[in-house]
């Protein structure tokens, strides 16, 4: 149904718009994102004027566990009895406690790390570490990445949308297509510091790459004595159906990882960058050479920790996978009954993509959906894909309601043809 906001709404955006910009807020309301959320508990939020929105999104990982699981909001009522942000310039048991859960999980010697407050913040270290370590300066990406809008993190990007307006951005990056070996191999060179990938990428339509890549990726970069990060700010922490993404490649071992939006079980900031340990040698040298104020906070590592506790177990991951399907066989439904307008679908766990006929589908098809009640977004990097990825939580019901309102949209597509 129509989108109509109530007056008082109406005055809210356009306070927002003054406050925030007007391009945002009409952006927004173009998708049928105007909302301004006030009650939120497991996969539901209300907005202002008291409509239900079903969340098919989880905002990218943030939201993995829900709106307010109650296990994450005990732990951090728990911890506010005696702890705060914590001191960086001291040492934090909490930290500790965290950095030994995560090294349970990583592969290979991924024994170290340093905690920040964000995605982009965390892809910054990586790429500084990689520089300083190897005394290089190549850092290579794939051409339709995301790998954060800060400093390093966006010389990495290759979407004008988000680098056009800062140039020059820093030197030594390049871009090659994501999958493809041999392109990667006529890129590196003898200045190549460090090879940056997204296990899969969700903002271009849900690339996989082929089964071998990343084992390729892997033997190239130990020929050329270069660094692999593997980023899964996005693709981490159960999303796909294992704990870590790159456990779907035959046990490669990354020399550098990147975690965020999950780790902070949608309560507190955080974000992590973890190194080998002969990667995480260069601190010998360089100590300080970067701070946080705020990363890592005391706080933040008592609901990270409770976050692992809950997803990182068998049946949990187990249940990521049947939930998987489950959408997955809606989406070949819908492919059946919507064949012009739907073109594919990309799934791996819960990590999945609807890819549209129409090239700027994506936008059309956020705004049906929000019409039916249901939050996603399209991917910025192809504008004929919408993202569904709905938090670990959500029930059978919940996801055929998705379906449902896939349904709705297509339909409405159709008519509009």
């Amino acid at each position: 149904m129509e989108i109509k906001p109530s007056e008082k709404k109406k005055d809210l955006l356009s306070r927002y718009a003054y406050r925030f910009g007007a391009m945002r807020v009409r952006t927004m309301s173009h998708l049928g994102l105007d909302i301004f959320e006030t009650e939120r508990q497991g996969c539901w939020s209300k907005d202002i004027d008291g409509r239900k929105i079903l969340d098919a999104l989880a905002l990218q990982g943030v939201f993995n566990l829900g709106r307010r699981h109650p296990v994450i909001v005990e732990a951090m009522k728990k911890g506010m009895e005696h702890l705060d942000l914590g001191n960086n310039f001291l040492m934090s048991e909490e930290q500790l406690i965290l950095a030994d859960k995560l090294a349970e999980t990583t592969p290979g010697n991924i024994n170290c790390a340093f905690f920040s407050s964000t995605g982009s913040e965390a892809v910054d270290l990586a790429i500084k570490v990689a520089r300083g370590y190897s005394g290089r300066t190549g850092i290579i990406s794939a051409n339709e990445c995301y790998h954060g809008i800060t400093g390093f993190a966006l010389s990495t990007n290759s979407n004008p949308d988000y680098t056009e307006p800062f140039g020059p951005l820093m030197p030594g990056f390049s871009h090659v297509p994501f999958g493809d070996i041999d392109a990667l191999r006529s890129e590196m060179s003898e200045d190549t510091a460090a090879v940056i990938f997204e296990p899969m990428i969700a903002e271009a339509g849900l690339l996989i790459p082929p089964d071998d890549f990343f084992s390729k990726v892997r033997d190239l970069c130990d020929e050329n004595d270069t660094l692999l990060i593997i980023d899964e700010v996005v693709t981490g922490l159960g999303r796909t159906g294992k704990f870590w993404a790159i456990e779907h490649f035959n046990g490669v071992v990354p020399d550098i990882m990147i975690s965020a939006k999950g780790l902070t079980a949608g309560m507190y900031p955080m974000a992590a960058t973890m190194f080998t340990e002969e990667v995480a040698d260069f601190f010998l040298t360089y100590p300080y050479c970067h701070y946080s104020s705020t990363g890592g906070s005391d706080l933040g590592c008592v609901v990270a920790s409770a976050m692992i506790d809950i997803v990182n177990r068998p049946e949990f991951l187990q249940s990521i996978n049947e939930k998987g399907k489950r959408l997955a066989d809606g989406y070949k439904q819908l492919l059946k009954d919507h064949p012009s307008i739907l073109e594919s679908y990309g799934q791996i766990g819960m990590h999945t993509v609807l890819r549209l006929a129409d090239p700027a589908g994506g936008f059309r098809m956020n705004r049906y959906l929000a019409e039916e009640g249901v939050f996603a977004l399209l991917a910025t990097n192809n504008t004929a894909a919408i993202r569904i990825q709905p938090p670990f939580i959500i029930s059978e019901k919940e996801i055929d309601q998705i379906i449902d309102a896939l349904d709705a949209a297509l339909k409405k597509m159709k008519l509009k043809e």
